[in-house]
């Protein structure tokens, strides 16, 4: 039962620190982030190097996020995170998880609040799921 004798679905509050990583944070940011974000944008090739660098230096991170660039229709971002460290795009053009928000830059914090939620980005709707090992 919530306040006043209601009963609602129990929700999830999603808490996090998001740290940019090339905006050279201290090393104890980098290893207290829940998000870690790339800034500027990478090919598809170049992002999922980033993310495998990026989840292999800090395996306490929730998600690590990297920006897309548009070459070859791929826009949006790279991601990976959970558990089993699934490693995901997701296209600018899919309809933003972050409704209310025009901000992109929401995207890795939604992502996030999916995790938390024990879910996997295998099973998120937006995600399309692609080896790391693509990037060798």
């Amino acid at each position: 039962m919530g306040p006043g004798g209601s009963s609602r679905k129990a929700s999830v509050l999603d808490e996090h620190l998001v740290v940019d990583v090339d905006d050279r944070p201290d090393a104890y940011l980098l290893d207290c982030a829940d998000v870690l974000r790339a800034g500027g944008t990478y090919s598809l090739t170049g992002a999922l190097r980033r993310l495998a660098g990026l989840t292999s230096a800090h395996p306490a991170c929730g998600i690590a996020a990297v920006p897309l660039t548009g070459t070859g229709g791929v826009s949006g971002w790279a991601l990976a995170g959970g558990s089993d460290r699934t490693a995901a795009l997701v296209a600018s053009g899919s309809p933003p998880p972050y409704q209310g928000s025009a901000d992109p830059l929401l995207l890795p914090s939604c992502a996030h609040a999916w995790l938390v939620a024990g879910r996997s980005l295998r099973d998120w709707p937006f995600a399309r799921v692609v080896p790391l090992d693509r990037a060798a």
